[in-house]
Parts: structure tokens; sequence; C-alpha cells
């Protein structure tokens, strides 16, 4: 028993730095008390009932459960009935980032080391701008990963990482969705991605006077805003164009839907600029009037039928019948 309390107070239980660095913060904190937990276990082979872990760790039993769904989902734990066994984190992380090579490379030996060396000065520049030299392993694949799908050049690729650190969201998931947006857009190098930022800031000021000319009373939403680029990048629209549609949208309980079926109608129509759309706005109008003008002729009515006339020779003589009717009568 002495030697046991001895070997806990001077022991230490190991736990992989790429665990701390790019699994924990996505795992709750009673799925990485167990996790840590089952790591001491394991190191002295010790077992240990779901109760017994919620009795350590003060969890319920479904807590405890939960968590091993959620390490087996994470590929940290290989569970069966009898038995729990922890996953080696560093050999699966070394395996994906060094796969082994089973094509050859068409490309010249001098230049893929000149684009390998331009690559690692790249990701070592976000590692120290964006990471402080910590950038866990992972990352190191996600970038390889958009290298490759997306062809980006190394400035773009440094870019990407400082929008998203400048909009506080510097995790795989939303870079990812930045990445494959920009990808969308055809951005491989610099110029073409100053051109889709200088846009996109353009379709943001014009949101935001469509929102204050509507009192919308917030910013578009992500639905509105796609119908906005539609406006701007497929009809070719300008602010004035859509100022005169959202004028017409006065009083209409969803105006940003209103407007976007006149612009949709005006560009069906052929309407390229506020010239056209102001010679097709009057000549609706004189059509309208032309048709009021014209004053329908009335249909007949049921009571619309020539009164008789009487004259007074025609009362006399119903006097004079009603006078006989009374004396015949009596």
């Amino acid at each position: 028993q002495f030697e046991f309390i001895k070997d806990i107070l001077l022991s230490d239980t190991l736990v992989p730095d790429i665990f701390l660095s790019d699994i924990m913060p996505r795992l709750p904190s009673d799925t990485v008390k167990i996790y840590l937990y089952c790591v001491f276990l394991c190191k002295y082979s010790k077992e240990a009932l779901p109760e017994d872990l919620a009795a350590k760790l003060d969890l319920s039993i479904d807590a405890v459960k939960a968590s091993f769904v959620l390490l087996e989902q994470e590929g940290l734990i290989l569970h069966t009935p009898k038995l729990i066994s922890l996953t080696n984190i560093k050999e699966k992380t070394l395996s994906k980032i060094y796969n082994r090579k089973t094509t050859s490379d068409p490309n010249p030996k001098e230049k893929q080391t000149k684009a390998n060396i331009k690559r690692n000065q790249c990701i070592d520049s976000i590692n120290k701008m964006f990471f402080q030299g910590l950038m866990s392993p992972s990352w190191y694949t996600a970038i390889d990963n958009w290298f490759l799908n997306y062809r980006f050049d190394e400035d773009v690729m440094v870019s990407l990482f400082k929008y998203c650190y400048d909009n506080n969201a510097l995790n795989v998931k939303y870079i990812g969705k930045v990445a494959a947006t920009w990808a969308s857009k055809n951005i491989t190098n610099h110029w073409e991605l100053e051109k889709y930022i200088e846009a996109r800031e353009n379709t943001k000021e014009i949101g935001k006077k469509i929102a204050i000319s509507l009192r919308l009373g917030k910013n578009l939403t992500a639905y509105e805003e796609k119908h906005l680029e539609t406006w701007l990048d497929e009809y070719g629209y300008d602010m004035p164009i859509i100022e005169e549609a959202l004028k017409l949208t006065v009083g209409k309980s969803t105006p940003f839907k209103y407007a976007h079926s006149i612009l949709t109608n005006w560009h069906k129509e052929g309407i390229e600029n506020i010239g056209q759309l102001k010679a097709y706005l009057e000549a609706s109008t004189t059509s309208r009037k032309g048709t009021s003008s014209r004053t329908p002729s009335k249909a007949p009515r049921r009571d619309n039928f020539q009164q008789r006339n009487y004259d007074d020779d025609i009362f006399n003589k119903l006097e004079q019948q009603s006078t006989n009717r009374k004396e015949n009568g009596a």
C-alpha cells in the first residue's frame, strides 16, 4: 500500500500535446475529465465500471456513457462491452500527415523543390503570425489540403488566415468554409482576391443603404445578401436602379422580397440602365392613363326601363271604379 501511494505522489500521467492543442478544445468538459482519468487508469491497468467513474468524477451515469460515445466518435478510444482501449493519438496524427506516396509526380524535381520551399515558408509564416509558433499538426494537414484542392497562391493562403483571424474565427471549420467560398469565385492569386474583396465591400455598403431605406433595423440576412449579389452581379444593376425599386415597396409587408420581384421583372424586360428604366416607367404610366380615360359602357340593369306616363283621365277612371265597387258592396 505504501509503495502505491509513493508511486502516485511521484509519478506523472503523460498526455500528448496534440490532445491538448487540437482535440481538447472541441470536447465538453465532462468528456475531457473522463478521458484524462481513463489515461490515468490505463497507466496502472486498473479496472473501473461506469458507476465507479461517475462516483469518482462526480458525474451522472448518463454523462459517463455519453462521453464514451463521443470519445469513440473522436477516435480516442476503442469501446467493447468488456474493454476500453485508448488509441495512439500521435501515431494516428502522423499517419494523416505523412501518407505513403503511391503515384509518381510528373513535375520536375527542381520545380517541385522550389514550390515546396515556398509553401513551407508560407506555412511557417502562418504558424508565427497566428499561432505564436505552436500550430498543431492538424493545421498542417488542413493547409496542405486547401493548397491541393483550391490551388491557392501562398499570399492568398496567408490572406485567408488573416481574414479569419480578424473576424475572431480562427478554426478549421470556418476557415475551410471561407476557403471554399473563395474557390467558388475562382480566386487563386492575390489580384483576384483583391478584386473580390473590393466587390464584397461594395456589396456591404449597398446592403447598409438598402437596410436603412427599408427601415429594417438590422443588417441584411445571408438570404437577402444573396439576392443583392444577384442584383449586382447577374442583373448588373447599380444603386440608382435599386433605389427606384425600393420606392415601390412602400407599405409592403415584405419589402425586400417585393423589391427582388420588381428587379427580376425589370431584368426580364431587358432593362440594363437607369435611362431604359425611366423610359419603361413612362411608357407604363402613359398606358395606364390611356386605359383609365376610356369610360366603359354601362351594362343594362333590370330596373333601367322607361317609366309609363299617367294622365288625369286615368286617375279619374281609377277613382270612379273604386267608388262603384264600394256602392255595389254596400
